[in-house]
């Protein structure tokens, strides 16, 4: 009798005979492609468990050449979608996980990987597009100085032996970047990691390769297609704008934001992959191409669409771009360049053209003040444009005092503001000018963006100082540091360096990336900065350009921080962030017209917070403040913005509710507002009289006096839960009945309980305990506050009770960003209790009153060392008093 053998799972001979198996196979038809599929997936699993265990099965792998009937299978399978997708998921399975060099290398060669990276597959099909990018990611992780050359093919176009061959075939790559701008975002991501890898591989032939046309196109075509992914993007917020309530539309915004974040990511990536002249090239693409004509004239309003080209975006897009770009891109050349392109002159939006009508053009017709990154694909240097020839030798009349500077920025930043308040023909010469126009706007998210591209500016440290000068925002340190040196420098001359010492050679010599025939004392010619008999260039009698650009940053930063309303939280705190940075030392005096927008705004924000001392919330206020000083003091060491600005662009996610509503939730939400306002603008008192300020908020605690209302009838308790047994003729209790469901009434006592040396206070229902008399067990619980005690008008003996919510208000509160969550309020709730007579029910009313207004002293007290007249206050009012008197 003859038996069968077994074979193991996983051995050599299992895996002759998948492979005698898939030889059999002529064909690959319906009725045999799932056993072809299933011979494919376990010859993955045996040559994984192999690479592992047992090195012979990789020896008979090549032996028998199964590559080659991979291939073959192929070829056999009439494009059958299965089958194809089965192939690359096992070859993608074999080359990620299979550890041995030497087998790598028997994969790689042969021209078989090649030969399946070329051949038509059916892209129709979505499933076999998305296994065949990942298995030319997979390869790709592979990839370094020796298995590159597997790939490519090469020719000599030298007869000198010393000189490296010509990449005139890279299919890998050139296969992979054709999907760069698919539909589907996971075949976008997997084509950016390919080409991130293939730009790492340290191979002089490569780089030369990705250099040279045609596929140098792509990096032309992926800065076009962020411009117009931004373009979208600015479509998509304006809709969103108008259907807030639309998941789908939010849904689509939000994805939109993600993939132009993961594009500026990438874009910052290729530039930091180690190729001179492919950083280069990014950087002139995303300034010629994005940059200078879409985003820096989206800023200024538009007078004539038809100039534009179709490629406006709104200023709110405009920003939001700016500011990522410039938080996430850290390249000196690209980054000075943007700024400098603030600088310029308003013009009309350039037109981009196509180039022998292949494709965008590389060059854009900018603005004749402002240099044009060249071209550099073929090593040409063509001249950039012409700048102005000559400095002006003197700055005119308006080279005055400090005051006169002062009080002309603040004629400009009225005249911005009663523009942006009246719609009116726009007074704005500049980019610049206009970023700072937003600030005094009247919708926070203009407001924010516009901080946001400030803030990423001020942090970015590849920017150069002589530029953040010129944009007025330049840190106080950083001045100090300068003018320290020019005074050890002594005076200077003709060759002596200048205030910022930057060398004069050309931007590509500094960093191997840059702006060609473009040097670093071309941008004092450009931002039109003061001759050196200014101040700002050491000698002369008033300040220059660069003294009123930094006065008009302050005057907008301190009228946004006075705003009334107030903006948002996050404006607050930054606008207060980038003062810190711009101001730093307490000695630094601020004008009188400074003074007093600060100490009104004070002033206004301590009236708030003292209304809400007699509102629902009130015996939450101090624990509030001393959750917000510590928030706030966070924000102004350290901006939180920037690591996600994106709300700026997303409809307010809070609920809106009607005019004159005083439920609980929107008081609470009116209340912790309130507190972030006069919580920012204390601290900001404090540092700018002091330089800093205190860690905790200074409170008192309360004190009790034996008049007090809570003393003499209120119940004293450590703990207030349901279930508690108190004693009710210590508690002063007022019997009376309620009924929390139709038709059951239940007799309970009505009680008030407080915290010894607290503000915090509850109203008690109590029931009789039979065990104990004069003893009651406590059924419900809720605040004192916000109660408002109200006898009914039908009914006399009833009196109405209103509960608040039992949860504090949202911390998203007064904020701009909540996190992408939509805040629910809850409905106040209400108790009616029943009192035996019209006396008792009355009294009670009282009573509770009285409890009330009690417990809004004693918050008062806590709170009075901080709403008292602080000594930063104080130093603040003796300054403009000491001002006004010598002006007098």
């Amino acid at each position: 009798m003859w038996f069968w053998k077994t074979r193991e799972r996983f051995s050599l001979d299992e895996l002759k005979y998948l492979n005698e198996q898939l030889q059999r196979v002529t064909v690959v038809n319906d009725s045999n492609k799932d056993f072809v599929v299933e011979t494919l997936r376990s010859i993955a699993e045996h040559m994984i468990w192999g690479d592992q265990h047992d090195p012979t099965f990789f020896d008979y792998f090549m032996e028998k050449q199964v590559m080659a009937h991979f291939l073959r299978i192929l070829n056999d399978s009439n494009k059958n979608s299965s089958v194809a997708v089965q192939l690359l998921q096992t070859l993608s399975i074999i080359i990620g996980n299979i550890r041995s060099e030497h087998a790598i290398y028997y994969l790689f060669s042969n021209e078989y990987i090649n030969n399946l990276i070329t051949y038509p597959f059916d892209f129709g099909h979505e499933e076999t597009l998305a296994y065949y990018i990942s298995f030319l990611r997979t390869i790709s992780i592979k990839l370094d100085q020796n298995t590159v050359s597997f790939f490519i093919k090469t020719k000599n176009v030298s007869k000198i032996a010393s000189l490296k061959d010509e990449v005139i075939s890279f299919p890998l790559y050139s296969e992979a970047i054709k999907f760069f701008h698919h539909e589907e975002s996971m075949v976008r991501i997997a084509v950016r990691t390919l080409t991130l890898n293939v730009y790492n591989v340290d191979d002089e032939c490569i780089q030369k390769f990705v250099m040279s046309a045609p596929v140098v196109s792509y990096f032309s075509d992926l800065v076009t297609f962020l411009r117009q992914q931004s373009i979208n993007l600015d479509g998509l917020v304006a809709e969103a704008a108008r259907a807030p309530q639309s998941a789908p539309t939010i849904g689509r915004l939000e994805a939109a934001i993600a993939e132009i974040g993961d594009l500026l990511f990438y874009c910052n990536d290729i530039m930091c992959s180690g190729i001179p002249k492919l950083n280069e090239l990014m950087s002139k693409h995303i300034a010629n191409l994005l940059v200078l004509p879409v985003l820096i004239p989206s800023l200024c309003p538009v007078v004539d669409t038809a100039a534009t080209g179709g490629l406006q975006v709104s200023p709110l897009c405009s920003m939001y771009l700016l500011s990522r770009l410039t938080h996430i891109v850290k390249r000196k050349p690209l980054v000075n360049y943007i700024s400098a392109g603030l600088l310029q002159n308003s013009q009309p939006a350039p037109t981009v053209t196509k180039e022998n009508g292949v494709g965008p053009s590389t060059e854009s017709t900018l603005s004749s003040d402002l240099p044009v990154i060249v071209n550099q694909e073929d090593g040409s240097s063509q001249p950039s444009t012409t700048l102005k020839e000559e400095r002006s030798l003197r700055a005119e009349d308006d080279v005055k005092k400090e005051e006169n500077v002062s009080s002309e920025s603040e004629s400009r930043t009225e005249k911005r503001r009663l523009y942006q308040s009246n719609d009116c023909e726009s007074p704005i010469e500049s980019p610049r000018e206009s970023l700072l126009s937003h600030l005094l706007h009247n919708d926070d998210k203009l407001v924010l963006a516009s901080l946001c591209v400030l803030v990423s500016l001020l942090q970015n440290e590849a920017l150069d100082d002589m530029l953040l000068d010129a944009l007025g925002i330049l840190p106080r340190r950083k001045r100090h540091k300068h003018m320290l040196l020019q005074a050890l420098m002594g005076s200077q001359s003709e060759e002596e360096p200048e205030l910022f010492s930057d060398p004069p050679e050309h931007f590509e010599d500094e960093v191997s990336l840059g702006i060609r025939n473009f040097k670093i004392t071309d941008f004092v010619d450009f931002v039109n900065v003061q001759p050196k008999s200014s101040p700002d260039a050491g000698g002369g009698d008033g300040p220059g350009i660069k003294t009123k650009h930094r006065s008009e940053v302050l005057d907008a930063l301190m009228q946004l921080l006075c705003r009334r309303p107030p903006p948002c939280a996050e404006a607050l705190w930054h606008a207060g962030w980038l003062l810190r940075q711009l101001l730093p030392y307490h000695e630094h005096k601020l004008s009188i017209y400074r003074l007093t927008l600060l100490d009104s705004a004070y002033k206004a924000a301590r009236d708030d917070i003292i209304k809400e001392l007699t509102d629902c919330w009130c015996d939450v206020i101090p624990s509030v403040v001393t959750e917000e000083w510590r928030v706030c003091r966070k924000a102004l060491e350290s901006p939180s913005l920037q690591r996600d600005s994106s709300f700026v662009l997303l409809p307010r996610t809070l609920d809106s509710h009607a005019e004159g509503d005083v439920s609980s939730s929107v008081v609470g939400e009116r209340m912790r507002a309130a507190i972030k306002v006069f919580v920012a603008l204390h601290q900001m008192q404090h540092l700018l009289s002091e330089g800093t300020w205190p860690e905790f908020p200074v409170l008192a605690e309360p004190k009790e006096e034996p008049g007090n209302v809570l003393i003499r009838v209120g119940l004293k308790l450590s703990t207030v839960r349901v279930g508690t047994e108190v004693d009710l003729f210590e508690g002063k209790a007022m019997p009376c009945r309620v009924a929390f469901e139709r038709g059951k009434e239940r007799s309970v006592y009505l009680l008030v309980a407080h915290k010894e040396r607290d503000a915090a206070s509850w109203l008690l229902l109590a029931e009789d305990t039979p065990s104990r008399n004069g003893h009651g067990i406590v059924r419900v619980i809720a605040p004192l506050a916000g109660s408002k005690p109200r006898v009914d008008d039908d009914h006399p003996r009833w009196l109405h009770l209103r509960i608040r919510s039992p949860h504090w208000p949202s911390a998203d509160a007064g904020k701009l960003g909540t996190g992408g969550s939509r805040v629910k309020r809850l409905v106040d709730g209400r108790w009616t209790l029943a009192f035996s007579d019209e006396e008792s029910c009355k009294n009670a009313r009282v009573l509770v009153t009285e409890m009330i207004d009690t417990q809004s002293k004693l918050v008062k007290q806590v709170l009075a060392p901080l709403l008292d007249p602080t000594p930063a206050q104080k130093s603040l009012e003796e300054l403009a008093n000491e001002n006004h008197t010598s002006n007098s």
